[in-house]
């Protein structure tokens, strides 16, 4: 029968070409999902990871090993004498610790707040990566960032001043590193420091938050003796894990805790796999019940039902391997495009990156060349239990008048069931893979279903469209007259689009709700603290609305600073307080739950001390309110705090509060502190606030986002190209019956309107289905997903989502022009001729 398969295969090419497609986009999807994990793996390792990428081993104090019921556990600190005695080990090539300390850089023209890092001479792992000249040796020299040293206009040979808590000196700058792609520093000037002069500026706070390692030969052999020299030290809440590890670690810190990341990109797997699934059953469903009369009629010149099904077999096995292999090279090539369309895009995420690995290239060519022999194999097998002569008759589908449709609904409503219950539990109680193992159930449910509600819906819309066309009638009638083909047909879009509007609404959902959270941690994006100037709220206005004009800020409103004694709490010290105007704060504040009332003190930072519901507060009492936001003085209004008496009048200041422009960049947000400091004729350091962790959280999220969009491209072509292949599927199987039409006095105009408006019927109806359904799942699987994090924020894109609708309508349409001009082209003699 290899005679007989290879025969078909290059009889009916054009047959098999919908099959191919089907099978490389979905092969496709699922390599383009392995792909977009390792490397979102590798540019979280780019970016979060950017000083220990290039290391072999981390080791870092993990508070994971802390034992909760020790209190006289003695925490380790990662300091100088651990690099040095790590570096002696015969195992190791070298080691470095990674630590910051703030301080004070200043030019001809300027002050700067700079971050100080410690350099080895050594150093060759990926913390430091010199772009000119070299690493500081002695105690005068210094490195910079080439970002910052470009803005500040200094090179390599150039003297500046450098501020640090031990002393004020002038440095020669010796060399320029490349700026750190981690978001959590990118904003700041680094400067390099050699390890001596940095282990005294930070003093005893000098411990490092990681000791970062390149292992001799053998990294087994690295890690064995690194773990029996934490244990001979008594370090036992240090742990030591590879630069991949560590960067799973980091991303997890800030997921509370969880690996979401893990979870998420195997979810995106799974529904891969199940898509890729889908797509191929589908379509094979109807290649095999066009060739039922073909595989009877070999059987009644005496083929075995055993050599039809092997026939049958290699023909998948062939096609699946070549279809694989499109499939596998497709998603390499989209996946580098999209890279490459994202550096041009967005430069500042120039450091997203394409990571292949073997895994990633071999398991997509298994599952698609299994996906399709078993999508050939369940059709091929129905119709092998046919009797020849029975075979050669009109095949009869499922539906829900025989037995076959009967249990096909039954089953139906049992997944449906269960994975909505599944799906609901999982969304209540937080948890991912309940949510994902509903979907996975609760969604070919609705596809073994979609024969009861797809062809209803066609044909009553189409009936209110119709008006008095001709064609729209027949298009209308097509879709109940033949439930099984009609609902086969929008089965292909109706998957891929509830699969891009489950990402849409779940990673804008996510965004949204991230957002929310940080808006709540971080309420102020800026502080400016007018420190050492008397307060005069007139001058301070007058400096806040000069600021409000500067490109990047929204809003700006003033403050008074000041402190107050808490009655009852002698061994507490004074209060901090800010006293706001609480029209003006409501602008620039981002959680409006924390502006205050008169008459009310907001506190924050309070830990898990219980707090009353009044206090006395410099003679005055104060309702009390509690909040968990990151704020370092407690809110009351300026009219509370004239009221109060101070504990020392004489230190108290002003400032400024401002809400920047929600779109900017690490980069914009460094420039733009300048300005404030340039305007307002102050240090940098009387700048601070959340807008530089809402910036960083953002990137992150970001990142992830536009990863994902690639994922989201690769759905969008199987959503397209699955339409235009079960549709031109449907009109090859419906030749005679078009021809028929013709010969009946049907003209090729309304035939080719005919098959237009059929594919628009059910190209819209899937959309809209697939839209609901995918806006269900989006919530329900963003709420499982970021419930345990923090507030919730749903969102909807709805103009993505009509977009969605569009493209797809418009796209079933153009599938519609190719088999209507072949079937308009055809005479309804040859039409009816045809077997």
């Amino acid at each position: 029968m290899l005679h007989v398969a290879l025969a078909n295969i290059k009889t009916y090419a054009r047959r098999y070409i919908a099959v191919v497609l089907a099978v490389a986009i979905g092969t496709a999807f699922l390599a383009a999902t392995l792909a977009v994990n390792t490397s979102t793996r590798a540019t979280l390792k780019n970016s979060l990871g950017d000083t220990y990428k290039n290391a072999d081993l981390v080791a870092f104090q993990d508070w994971e090993l802390v034992p909760e019921d020790d209190p006289d556990f003695e925490y380790t600190e990662l300091a100088m004498e651990q690099v040095e005695d790590i570096r002696k080990l015969p195992e190791i090539s070298t080691a470095y610790g990674t630590a910051y300390e703030t301080g004070e850089l200043y030019t001809a023209d300027d002050g700067y707040g700079v971050l100080l890092q410690p350099v080895s001479a050594e150093q060759n792992l990926g913390g430091m990566e010199l772009l000119e000249g070299r690493a500081p040796l002695n105690a005068d020299e210094v490195i910079l960032d080439d970002e910052h040293a470009d803005r500040m206009k200094v090179s390599v040979g150039d003297t500046v001043g450098l501020t640090t808590s031990e002393s004020t000196k002038d440095m020669k700058v010796v060399g320029i590193q490349r700026t750190s792609t981690d978001p959590q520093l990118s904003g700041y000037a680094m400067v390099g420091l050699p390890e001596s002069v940095w282990t005294k500026i930070a003093g005893d706070s000098g411990s490092f938050q990681n000791i970062v390692i390149d292992a001799k030969d053998s990294l087994p052999a690295a890690q064995q003796a690194l773990a029996a020299y934490f244990a001979e030290h008594q370090m036992r809440d240090v742990s030591v894990l590879t630069a991949d590890e560590k960067v799973i670690k980091d991303v997890a810190m800030l997921t509370d805790g969880t690996d979401q990341l893990t979870v998420v990109l195997l979810v995106f797997a799974l529904v891969a796999l199940v898509v890729t699934g889908l797509v191929v059953v589908n379509t094979f469903n109807v290649v095999i019940a066009q060739r039922t009369r073909e595989l009877a009629l070999l059987r009644t010149l005496g083929a075995k039902r055993k050599q039809i099904r092997s026939s049958v077999l290699i023909e998948a096995l062939v096609i699946g391997i070549v279809a694989s292999a499109i499939g596998v090279a497709l998603a390499v090539a989209l996946m580098a495009g999209l890279i490459q369309l994202l550096h041009v895009m967005v430069p500042s995420l120039s450091y997203a990156t394409l990571a292949l690995d073997a895994k990633g290239l071999v398991i997509p060519v298994v599952v698609g060349i299994a996906m399709t022999v078993i999508a050939a194999s369940l059709p091929a097998r129905r119709a092998m239990k046919l009797a020849p002569l029975a075979a050669l008759r009109p095949f009869d589908a499922a539906s829900v008048k025989n037995r076959a449709g009967k249990l096909r609904i039954v089953i139906g409503i049992l997944l449906a069931l269960a994975g909505a219950g599944l799906l609901a539990w999982g969304a209540i109680d937080g948890s991912l893979p309940i949510a994902f193992l509903g979907g996975l159930l609760s969604f070919p449910g609705i596809l073994m279903l979609a024969s009861l509600f797809v062809p209803a819906s066609v044909f009553g819309i189409g009936k209110l469209v119709a008006g008095r066309s001709v064609a729209g009638k027949l298009a209308a009638l097509n879709a109940v007259r033949n439930p099984g083909r009609t609902t086969a047909t929008a089965t292909a879009l109706l998957i891929g689009v509830t699969l891009v509007s489950m990402i849409m609404v779940g990673g804008q959902t996510a965004k949204s709700s991230l957002n929310t959270s940080l808006a709540g941690e971080f309420p102020v994006d800026l502080t400016l603290s007018l420190y050492e100037r008397q307060v005069d709220d007139a001058k301070t206005q007058e400096l806040a609305r000069e600021l409000a004009s500067l490109d990047g800020i929204e809003e700006t409103s003033t403050f008074v600073a000041g402190t107050a004694e808490i009655k009852g709490r002698e061994d507490e010290a004074p209060v901090q307080l800010m006293g706001v105007d609480p029209q003006g704060f409501s602008k620039t504040v981002l959680d409006q739950s924390i502006v205050p009332a008169d008459g009310q003190i907001i506190r924050f930072n309070t830990g898990t001390e219980e707090q009353p519901k009044k206090l006395t507060v410099g003679g005055r009492e104060l309702d009390v309110k509690v909040s968990s936001a990151a704020l370092y003085q407690d809110l009351v209004t300026k009219d509370t705090l004239e009221s109060l008496k101070l504990a020392d009048s004489e230190n108290e200041y002003g400032g400024v509060l401002i809400k920047a422009a929600p779109d900017l960049s690490n980069a914009d947000i460094t420039a733009l502190v300048e300005q404030i400091a340039d305007v307002a004729n102050v240090e940098s350091y009387m700048i601070d606030g959340g807008v530089v962790q809402n910036a960083m959280f953002s990137q992150v999220i970001d990142v992830l986002l536009a990863i994902v969009s690639a994922l989201l491209a690769v759905a969008v072509l199987i959503a397209l190209i699955g339409v235009a292949n079960t549709l031109s599927l449907s009109v090859l199987e419906r030749t005679r019956e078009n021809s028929l039409l013709r010969a009946l006095g049907l003209k090729k105009k309304q035939l080719r309107a005919m098959l237009a408006q059929e594919a628009v019927l059910i190209g819209g109806v899937a959309a809209l289905l697939g839209l609901v359904l995918g806006v269900v799942y989006g919530l329900l699987g963003a709420h499982a997903t970021l419930s345990a994090v923090g507030e919730m924020s749903y969102e909807i894109p709805w103009l993505q989502l009509a977009l969605v609708l569009v493209v797809s309508i418009v796209a079933a349409l153009l599938a519609s022009v190719t088999p209507g001009r072949r079937a308009a082209k055809l005479s309804p003699v040859q039409g009816l001729a045809t077997e």
